[in-house]
């Protein structure tokens, strides 16, 4: 147990630097709405990021008590499943406030969009640290939503604005169906 909390402290700090991150972002986009151009989209996907960082964090309690002994293979997928939430937190918003006259959607088309790479890569190593921990053998309903969680941010990363909006709100859906089906409700 003594292991896991300090691994857990590992993995908090940098949640805690990609929430940081997210809030800081659009925090800047709110300050640039009067001179900028603001775009649902990336910010649609910022607050997925976002919840899905306060999800991992909260689900952190359910890994405490799965081994009395960590190995480094597990500890290095649980650090990359953490680092790829980061890594889509500080990518998918500006990180500074949009000059007047720019656009957050440039922004994203251009730089932005590539949170969406890291979003479904932390989805695949969610995908395989279910099978780790909790080795449920044949294709479960956890991995029928991981597929979808994963295939939503590749397809709108890869397509035009229109499939950018549906493969937005269709991740908007899975979100909830993911966290109200998945999360652990209480501790």
């Amino acid at each position: 147990m003594d292991t896991f909390r300090w691994m857990s402290t590992v993995f908090s700090m940098i949640l805690g630097l990609g929430v940081a991150r997210i809030l800081a972002s659009a925090v800047a986009a709110l300050r640039a709405r009067r001179r900028a151009r603001l775009d649902w989209v990336p910010l649609a996907w910022a607050f997925f990021i976002f919840a899905q960082q306060l999800t991992l964090w909260w689900s952190l309690e359910d890994l405490a008590n799965l081994s009395a002994h960590w190995t480094y293979f597990q500890f290095l997928i649980l650090v990359t499943l953490v680092l790829t939430l980061f890594i889509a937190a500080a990518s998918v918003l500006p990180p500074n406030e949009i000059a007047a006259g720019e656009s957050m959607r440039d922004f994203f088309e251009q730089d932005g969009r590539f949170g969406l790479l890291a979003l479904a890569a932390f989805n695949v190593t969610a995908l395989a640290v279910n099978h780790v921990f909790w080795s449920p053998g044949t294709i479960s309903l956890s991995d029928a939503i991981n597929v979808v969680l994963i295939a939503l941010p590749i397809i709108g990363f890869v397509g035009t604005r229109r499939v950018q909006v549906v493969a937005t709100l269709a991740y908007a859906v899975a979100m909830v169906v993911a966290i109200t089906l998945l999360s652990p409700a209480s501790y």
